[in-house]
């Protein structure tokens, strides 16, 4: 269930009371109303409501789809949308910008939307008016399928995401609204507007077909919605000029599509066709077979003599069948890693990807270690663990260990066993490993106990202690460069040092949110937001950077803070949960559970690629959870758990499209030669004819 389903609710409910309190106002002279004619209308209009409801459906697959075409391909044609209109819509906004419009105009927005786009349907074939209900619904079925390759293809982002000085109003009007629209917009469906192109779309079917004006009423109602959606859509900083040009092209194309398709359409899914079909059958079982039978062959019968339609017709269905695999290969960049099976957690470095796996039968541990450059698997041998042991990787050097017990790898591209280099047990509690490197490029291992820090080479020679006499229980390190949260003070702090002591900062961290946004986690957790005793949980870094994350009460927040210069990024929704940072290469990946605990629990993958200071969810399944991303040289890595508590080892590739052998692909291709020359041919023979 979304977030801020409350809210939603709300609109639905009041879209559904205000279309039927309105019907009075835009009924057909002739018509009376009865609650009778409720029940009736399902009765005759259900294959209607089948057309019309089913774009709803498709709806949730494709905003995945186009979240995970954002993710893996960038398109983003925002840009060129701002370069032919500039800062229109923003001087519409700051020109009439006030509280007033804000709140009037959010509500309108999705309640005004919801309000005509049901009236639009209801009313219709509650009046029973057939010829008009079919054009209506098969219009508002044209709107969204025209619209399909656009939200895909031709991704353009709201404007107050795109112009620096505009403002997301209806978003950003309260962070239970916020949370509903994170949840089910991905903010880059905004050509066309279907805000625009649907109810345009309806106005124009009402023109055409409504030839004794019973819906002349309705028709002007629909126009004064347009426009001020038109205004609406522009002021609270969603839509472009060129969105709603869009969206009236749609509808225009749509009422087109609409009396091509309609009579062909409904003569064959019409309720009252099928309810006589329906007694045949159960009359006579064979005639109606046959007639089926017949049916389906007849339409098979031009291709005997195929003309230039039929071959139009297979030349579409082989780009079509082509251009969809690649839709898939665009959409499906993660893969699971083959010879892994339930893995518990995760850790990678550059090209190298650990798994530490329990067999859910007999309880032993194993670790395997894939190569992604070459993507070849090997083993870890060694002393059996009776649990799992926690995993540290940096480079080629890899530590697995326990609360008392360390075993240290060297791991090599042409290995398919590694053994380890030393094993040694500890006395003393050791609560964390860290891997940092010496000046001269030596591994460095850096074992963290209560209360201070020790320091052995890789031929377990002491190098010393970086500090001594705190609680060092969250530690990372990153080449010469050595980081630990520091408990017990006012505020959120990272010290980061290095190993030979010439450098010491201490950074920080600005965790903080607005005042609504604190507020409104506090009303659903029933926990306060304490800022003075906010502690870090989880710390990673690499050279330049160092990503904590941050438990306030309610939630944990995952910051980016660059060491160098102290400049800090809140990666993760300041609302929604978050955990697990993995830092390399320029790219930040972490989990977050989007929606508050009461709406979503399981986590999905966010990939934060710091240059471009973007973040995009890279998996998106409510039923799907994800454990340790790791960010990998060109890949990113992670745990996948279903349902079921099945577990999987995924990564993600960078690469979008990946080549292709497949022998009905390459056949498909070679058929468009022969095809296209069969089609010039028989348009020429057809024109001389």
């Amino acid at each position: 269930m979304a977030a801020g389903t409350g809210i939603y609710i709300t609109w639905v409910t009041g879209a559904i009371i205000l279309s039927i309190a309105m019907m009075p106002l835009f009924k057909p002279k002739y018509a009376k109303l009865s609650l009778d004619g409720f029940i009736d209308m399902f009765r005759r209009y259900w294959a209607h409501m089948i057309v019309v409801f089913s774009v709803y459906l498709w709806k949730d697959l494709l905003d995945g789809i186009d979240r995970a075409l954002m993710a893996n391909t960038q398109i983003d044609m925002t840009p060129y949308v701002y370069a032919v209109e500039g800062d229109i819509v923003l001087w519409v906004q700051q020109g009439l910008r006030n509280a007033f419009l804000d709140e009037a105009l959010t509500h309108f927005y999705v309640m005004g939307f919801m309000t005509a786009t049901f009236a639009s349907f209801l009313y219709p074939i509650y009046f029973d008016d057939r010829h008009m209900a079919d054009r209506v619904s098969l219009s508002m079925f044209w709107v969204y399928v025209i619209a399909i390759p656009f939200y895909l293809f031709f991704n353009v982002g709201v404007t107050g995401n795109h112009i620096p000085a505009m403002q997301t109003i209806a978003y950003d009007l309260t962070p239970e609204i916020n949370n509903w629209f994170t949840r089910i917009d991905p903010f880059s469906n905004g050509m066309p507007s279907l805000h625009i192109g649907l109810p345009f779309a309806i106005w124009l079917t009402m023109q055409r077909w409504d030839d004794d004006g019973r819906w002349e009423k309705y028709r002007s109602f629909l126009m004064a919605f347009t426009m001020l959606t038109a205004f609406t859509i522009i002021y609270l900083g969603i839509h472009w000029i060129v969105d709603i040009i869009g969206g009236m092209a749609v509808g225009i194309v749509a009422v087109q599509m609409t009396s091509r398709t309609n009579q062909p359409f409904w003569n064959v899914v019409d309720e009252r066709l099928f309810s006589r079909r329906l007694a045949r059958a159960i009359a006579d079982p064979g005639k109606s077979i046959r007639g089926t039978v017949s049916s389906i062959i007849s339409v098979f019968r031009p291709l005997k003599e195929p003309n230039r339609k039929q071959t139009s017709a297979i030349i579409a269905a082989l780009l079509l069948s082509t251009g969809l695999v690649l839709l898939w290969d665009a959409t499906h960049q993660d893969f699971p890693v083959e010879g892994v099976e339930w893995p518990t957690s995760a850790a990678g470095s550059d090209g190298w990807l650990v798994s530490v796996e329990e067999d859910p039968e007999s309880m032993s541990v194993s670790i395997s270690v894939w190569n992604a450059s070459v993507e070849q698997g090997s083993m870890i041998s060694g002393e059996p663990w009776g649990s799992s042991p926690a995993v540290v990787i940096s480079g080629s050097s890899l530590v697995l260990h326990d609360s008392h017990r360390l075993d240290y790898y060297e791991l090599e591209s042409i290995s398919t066993e590694f053994s380890p280099k030393f094993s040694r047990n500890e006395s003393e509690v050791l609560l964390d490993v860290a891997i940092a490197e010496s000046e001269t490029g030596q591994p460095l291992l850096i074992m963290v106990h209560e209360d201070y820090l020790e320091i052995v080479d890789d031929e377990q020679v002491p190098v010393g202690t970086v500090a001594s006499g705190g609680t060092f229980s969250i530690v990372a390190a990153s080449e010469q460069l050595v980081a630990w949260a520091v408990g017990g003070s006012s505020s959120p702090t990272v010290n980061v040092t290095s190993i030979s002591g010439s450098i010491s900062i201490s950074l920080t961290l600005d965790v903080t949110a607005s005042k609504d946004e604190d507020e409104y986690l506090e009303e659903i957790s029933g926990i306060a937001v304490n800022y003075s005793e906010a502690e870090v949980i989880d710390i990673d870094m690499d050279p330049s950077w160092v990503v904590a994350v941050v438990d306030v009460g309610p939630v944990n927040r995952t910051v980016l803070v660059d060491i160098l210069t102290g400049e800090q990024t809140l990666l993760s929704d300041p609302k929604w949960q978050s955990s697990s940072p993995s830092v390399a290469h320029g790219r930040v990946a972490f989990l977050q559970i989007p929606g508050p605990e009461e709406a979503a629990t399981a986590s999905d993958v966010y990939l934060h690629d710091i240059g471009a200071n973007t973040t995009l969810a890279i998996t998106h399944d409510d039923d799907v959870d994800q454990l340790d991303p790791q960010v990998l040289l060109e890949d990113v890595a992670w745990v996948e758990v279903d349902s079921d508590g099945t577990s999987a080892l995924k990564v993600y590739s960078g690469e979008t499209f990946q080549p292709y052998s497949s022998v009905i692909l390459q056949a498909a291709i070679l058929m468009l030669i022969p095809l296209l020359f069969l089609w010039a041919y028989q348009a020429a023979s057809e024109r001389r004819d």
